[in-house]
């Protein structure tokens, strides 16, 4: 294999920005403002019961609220912002993500274990979505007291909320471009930024003059001098040889496209019957005979490729879900007629029961499901294979 380098360019770049801070603050109504300047269509996963509806008067957006709260309704609703084309996404808030995460784990430290694929999933969504994201985040409170003397005694004047670390996984600021930390004033203090017009920057009520910095950094991409300034230092352009195969070299490259890019063990599970005929050194005809299975059975051989479940798990789990012809041993449908549904049903029943036994809840197992099966939909043995490489993170 082959490591490419390529020119470091800055174009299309996406911001990542977290605000985090005590309640009353103003995350939500400053996450609305500086999207408002900085983008056209903007969307907001709400997590706050409808709080968002309150500032609908004031900008324009498509809000989602969600009831649950686990990684992957979070990631399936990224998704959807997505497909949506929104340029903005403001997730209010991210926290609740974590107190989620945290029921789950419940007193069982061992849990992290199983935890942290999940919580992994989400944060690569965020990391690669092709939306613009603002995500405000619940802070650490500690409170400041303001003190007079009055008759020789020290009495208290006032106080004053100051949000600390924000309540989400440690080194989450690592996965933003952008860190800003609210005071109940509404003033932005920047913890830390890629932007480095605003680091260590402090921002009263920010609104269009911060906005714009943020846009002018977004928006600038290489210029003509670095690129020819590069080009100088380094003045080779790569090559490219094309070296003729020997007949063993263009078996091995058949072999390997019949297979579909895999190793054979798992091409045999694409339900294919494979020859491959070579006529001279260079130039081969391949005869492909192929009888493929129906998409139950490709689904079933897939899925047991990977998670190991054996033959009568299927029929188990299909008579439990749709019930027995009269022998009460075969399921009442047949594979050759199953649905959609019936074939997801019985292929999510499996993946469960498959991350049961190796210690994950059902809430867990759920969400590593719910997360697979959106980027691979109906394609049961990728989504055991990406579940599979997400338990071994």
């Amino acid at each position: 294999m082959t490591n490419t380098f390529q020119k470091a360019t800055k174009e299309n770049i996406k911001l990542r920005m977290a605000l985090y801070g005590p309640p009353g603050c103003g995350k939500t109504y400053t996450a609305l403002q500086l999207a408002s300047i900085l983008g056209k269509r903007i969307g907001l996963i709400d997590t706050e019961y409808g709080s968002s509806r309150k500032y609908a008067n004031l900008f324009n957006f498509d809000v989602l609220e969600l009831t649950k709260f686990g990684p992957s309704q979070y990631y399936n609703a990224i998704e959807a912002a997505e497909e949506l084309g929104f340029d903005y996404l403001i997730i209010d808030s991210l926290s609740h993500a974590w107190y989620a995460q945290l029921d789950a784990v419940g007193g069982d430290v061992r849990n992290w274990a199983k935890i942290r694929p999940i919580e992994r999933q989400l944060w690569d969504k965020i990391s690669s979505s092709k939306c613009h994201i603002i995500a405000t985040m619940r802070s650490k409170i500690e409170y400041e007291f303001g003190t007079n003397e009055v008759g020789g005694k020290s009495k208290i004047s006032g106080v004053k909320k100051i949000g600390t670390a924000p309540i989400q996984k440690d080194g989450s600021e690592y996965e933003m471009d952008i860190c800003g930390l609210m005071d109940d004033v509404n003033t932005l203090n920047i913890t830390k930024s890629r932007c480095p017009e605003i680091s260590g920057g402090v921002y009263p009520s920010p609104g269009k003059k911060f906005a714009e910095i943020i846009k002018k950094w977004l928006s600038e991409t290489t210029t003509p001098e670095r690129i020819q300034e590069a080009h100088e230092i380094l003045p080779w352009e790569p090559t490219v040889k094309i070296i003729p195969q020997s007949q063993e070299q263009a078996i091995a490259t058949l072999e390997l496209v019949t297979s579909n890019g895999h190793v054979e063990a798992i091409a045999k599970t694409n339900g294919h019957i494979k020859e491959a005929h070579i006529e001279a050194p260079i130039t081969a005809s391949v005869q492909v005979i192929s009888k493929p299975d129906n998409p139950a059975k490709l689904a079933f051989k897939a899925l047991m490729a990977v998670t190991k479940q054996q033959t009568n798990k299927v029929i188990e789990c299909s008579i439990e879900l749709y019930g027995a012809d009269p022998s009460g041993l075969k399921p009442k449908f047949s594979s050759e007629n199953m649905t959609a549904i019936q074939i997801k049903a019985v292929c999510e029943a499996l993946l469960r029961e498959w991350l049961g036994n190796q210690g994950y809840t059902a809430e867990l197992a759920q969400d590593l499901i719910d997360i697979s099966s959106s980027r691979h939909q109906g394609q049961y043995g990728e989504i055991a294979k990406d579940i599979e490489g997400q338990l071994n993170f």
